[in-house]
């Protein structure tokens, strides 16, 4: 049976259009609505993607037939609001990321997720249906390296653009302290946050960092962060990892970069471009690549819930995703 998509929003056009490519083509999980407000892009998006409903309305939206699931990709702003639409709707939701700008916008939307028994969760959360993500796990698991004592990722990147086209570092919600809890730092770093939790079975216990604007004095946010956490293992035997993450939009387009890489006591993983892992110990170098496909796997998503399962990432996985984020902003 279908399970169709709805799209809220198309602010987070970067994973927006990515939802919809993917959803558009799919007949296990069709594309059948998009809600936005904008008349301009609402006119782009009835051109590029003529099989769904297209509206100003969410209600309108979230109630065409077969819609199980609302992929929201608005502005955090409007995300608590239509997240709490969605779930009150009956649909299970994934949300953009950050969800919220506060944890007690974060625990009010829990709260709506509890009550109505349907699934949510926040994009960073969907890398752990990839298997990129579950590969990393296994090695890690698997004691190739030993003990992992630390895990860095680099994100330096362009400020963002508002719209696809666009020029980057134009006025856009990505800037705007009222819709966001930081910039540059938080927009990547939670994904780093959600694989480091994952990868290594743990819980951030502490976080502290750097936040400043180094290049984009102008911004009401960050464009620079750097900062350590300190990850504690479920696994009592196993010592606590230092998270070291950096990220930036202080570069210019076209000239990014990115960077994982495990230390352990016994050799390194590191990533090799986007579809391995390096393993690097004292009998030399190990490369496991992973299957590629779409980055969004709503298929797999939709499977588990058909079925009656639990996803591998919660709407607590969210909260603790967002609340060590937010350590690291003094929030």
């Amino acid at each position: 049976m279908a399970f169709g998509i709805a799209v809220l929003g198309l602010d987070h056009w970067y994973t927006a259009f990515g939802v919809l490519d993917i959803c558009a083509a799919s007949a296990e999980t069709p594309l059948l609505s998009i809600y936005e407000p904008d008349a301009a892009r609402r006119a782009e998006v009835s051109a590029a993607y003529p099989h769904a409903f297209v509206t100003d309305s969410a209600e309108a939206a979230l109630a065409v037939p077969g819609v199980e699931l609302a992929a929201i990709c608005a502005k955090t702003g409007d995300a608590v609001r239509l997240s709490k639409q969605s779930l009150n709707a009956g649909k299970h939701v994934v949300s953009v990321k950050p969800f919220a700008r506060t944890r007690e916008e974060a625990e009010d939307v829990l709260r709506v997720a509890a009550l109505s028994s349907r699934f949510f969760g926040s994009f960073e959360g969907m890398q752990r249906l990839q298997p990129r993500a579950e590969t990393l796990r296994d090695l890690i698991a698997s004691g190739i390296i030993g003990d992992v004592i630390a895990f860095h990722q680099v994100g330096h990147g362009p400020l963002p653009a508002p719209w696809r086209g666009a020029e980057n570092g134009k006025p856009s919600w990505w800037i705007d302290a009222e819709q966001v809890p930081g910039g540059a730092w938080i927009d990547h770093a939670i994904y780093a946050v959600d694989l480091a939790r994952f990868a290594l079975k743990g819980e951030i216990t502490a976080a502290t960092g750097t936040l400043a604007n180094r290049v984009h004095k102008h911004l009401s946010v960050e464009d620079y962060g750097a900062a350590i956490l300190t990850l504690t293992p479920d696994a009592e035997h196993r010592p606590p990892v230092t998270l070291n993450i950096t990220d930036t939009w202080c570069t210019e387009p076209g000239s990014g970069y990115s960077e994982y890489r495990i230390l352990g006591t016994r050799g390194t993983i590191t990533a090799d471009g986007g579809n391995a892992w390096v393993v690097q110990t004292k009998d030399g170098k190990t490369r496991h690549e992973w299957e590629s496909g779409a980055y969004f796997r709503f298929g797999g998503l939709a499977t588990i819930l058909q079925n009656g399962g639990t996803p591998p990432f919660t709407a607590s996985d969210a909260q603790s995703n967002l609340v060590a984020c937010l350590q690291v902003y003094g929030l």
